[in-house]
């Protein structure tokens, strides 16, 4: 059956949002059983570590960032040979990559624990786990090429099941790893199983989408290496500042204070992290679609779909950073308990930055789709030189707070100029933009916000701090009063046009189409450039 690209981004979201939701319930059960098995100082180190391995995966150079945009364009375009030459060409340089990641890990490891002041009676079990997690994250760079596949086809449906279907076993894993006794290092262990797993499955339904596919490493190109090599490597310096963002304040924290309020920082970050994970399916579902319009050399599309695409994050991910950043003292209570009134803080502060960050989602895509990826390299590097001078002057000045500030005003900055640099790439007013995309988002959110919050507080005070259930029922109403008020102003304000309908809702039944037009003005205009 032959699908739009519209249809394939929906049904690619869709998939999307049913395996994160899964990821995501999974995640709030396990986090609290992990840290009550493990304790706060274990929990530390194993943050820390999952710190510097990931860094370790920086070593590739970007190259893995390129393979579903050129998968995607060369599936497009039929040329099956490409895509043999990417596959092979990336497998055999991360297998390089991963013989240099280990052995720079095996000199390295016993200076990098000893900076980040890893206690004396868990330093055996932190050296097994750091050295164990750079021989899986190198070996998941080297399959990664397979996994591309599911994307660069738009098969996101695929990677979603087979996501939710391989969580049952890894939880298995961890409860009886955990209940044995076997604590951190029980833990790795177990990823390594989940990983070899997972990558079988994603090699078989590699060949299978594609039956096209090849495993022959003499299909190595050098001139397929320089074109994933030149794209990537710009991209890098955004991943780069992305890692410095997310990761980097857990390394100050364990220097200047301790590893033990790493875990207060983890916890609330990941609340974040859940949150952004929400959001980018959406851009997840974008990137091969978006590059498949620029293989067919529509700009007037690209720019179109860059317009609506931000236009219907900001609907949806500025309520939600909003009510969490809100509701953040009773989603800590429901989901920790009491105790962790440090994490509340991380959630709201980090919070306002990953907003501004995620609504430049939409352009992230597109700089990549264009190939363009030096508007987002620098964007990183604005960042990356940000953050850490920031987070290192604000943990000094103001402590375990100052270090998540330092990042929210980095992401800031990001994302403005990030929006400056492709606008004037692509010939788009930014005024009208910000203004039809965004603010008016933005400011009906604080309108029904600012009466949110007073209510939020009343109900922090007394008996729902410190009782899970009762918490549960309480953020269970403030969402249903939220989201409803929300609504209802949307309702009034009519966010949609008829071209918004038609793409959102084509195929869908009647009467909800007939619904979704109550928030469906005549017309929207944005200023476009000539």
């Amino acid at each position: 059956m032959h699908r739009t690209i519209s249809q394939k981004i929906i049904r690619n979201t869709i998939f999307n949002t049913i395996g994160r939701f899964w990821g995501i319930l999974v995640s709030l059960f396990l986090t609290p059983y992990i840290v009550k098995h493990l304790g706060i100082e274990r929990y530390g180190i194993w943050a820390v570590v999952g710190v510097l391995t990931g860094y370790f995966g920086l070593l590739d150079f970007g190259v893995g960032t390129s393979f579903v945009k050129y998968i995607s364009e060369f599936y497009t375009k039929k040329e099956y040979k490409k895509i043999n030459q990417v596959v092979n060409t990336g497998l055999v340089f991360y297998s390089a990559v991963a013989i240099l990641a280990i052995a720079l890990g095996f000199f390295f490891i016993n200076p990098l624990l000893n900076l980040f002041k890893v206690p004396s009676n868990l330093y055996n079990e932190a050296v097994f786990v750091f050295f164990v997690g750079i021989i899986l994250v190198s070996v998941s760079n080297a399959l990664s090429p397979f996994g591309a596949i599911q994307d660069g086809l738009q098969r996101i449906d695929i990677s979603s099941k087979v996501a939710m279907a391989i969580s049952i076993p890894n939880i298995v894993g961890i409860i009886f790893f955990l209940e044995s006794g076997y604590g951190l290092p029980g833990l790795m262990v177990n990823n390594a199983i989940i990983l070899a797993i997972s990558s079988i499955v994603s090699i078989i339904m590699a060949f299978k989408i594609l039956p096209e596919l090849k495993f022959n490493p003499a299909l190595f190109s050098k001139k397929m290496f320089k074109k994933l090599f030149s794209f990537g490597y710009r991209l890098q310096i955004a991943r780069v500042s992305s890692m410095v963002s997310v990761h980097i304040d857990k390394l100050l924290i364990s220097y200047f204070l301790s590893i033990g309020l790493v875990t207060f920082y983890q916890l609330g970050s990941s609340i974040i992290e859940q949150t952004k994970s929400i959001m980018l399916l959406f851009l997840t579902a974008l990137m091969p679609a978006f590059s498949e319009i620029d293989a067919r050399g529509d700009r007037k599309k690209l720019v179109e779909g860059y317009i609506k695409g931000t236009k219907y994050l900001a609907l949806i991910s500025v309520p939600l950073f909003t009510f969490v950043i809100i509701s953040a003292p009773q989603i800590m209570t429901v989901w920790m308990g009491g105790g962790y009134e440090k994490s509340v803080w991380i959630i709201q502060i980090l919070g306002i930055g990953w907003l501004f960050a995620i609504l430049s989602g939409v352009r992230s895509v597109v700089v990549q789709a264009i190939g363009k990826p030096e508007i987002e390299m620098k964007a990183g590097l604005v960042a990356a030189i940000l953050n850490i001078p920031l987070s290192i002057i604000f943990i000094i000045y103001f402590g375990f707070m100052g270090v998540a500030l330092g990042t929210a005003i980095s992401l800031f900055f990001s994302a403005a100029y990030g929006f400056i640099r492709l606008h004037k790439e692509i010939h788009i007013s930014s005024g009208p933009f910000i203004r039809d995309t965004i603010l008016k988002t933005i400011g009906v959110c604080v309108i029904t916000g600012l009466p949110f919050w007073g209510l939020v507080t009343i109900f922090q005070r007394g008996l729902f701090v410190s009782n899970k259930i009762i918490g549960l029922i309480v953020i269970t109403i403030q969402a249903m009063l939220f989201f409803g008020i929300y609504l209802m102003v949307m309702f009034y304000s009519k966010p949609f046009d008829n071209t918004d309908i038609m793409i959102l809702l084509r195929d869908k039944p009647l009467f909800i189409q007939c619904l979704a037009m109550k928030f469906c003005r005549d017309q929207q205009k944005i200023i476009v450039d000539k």
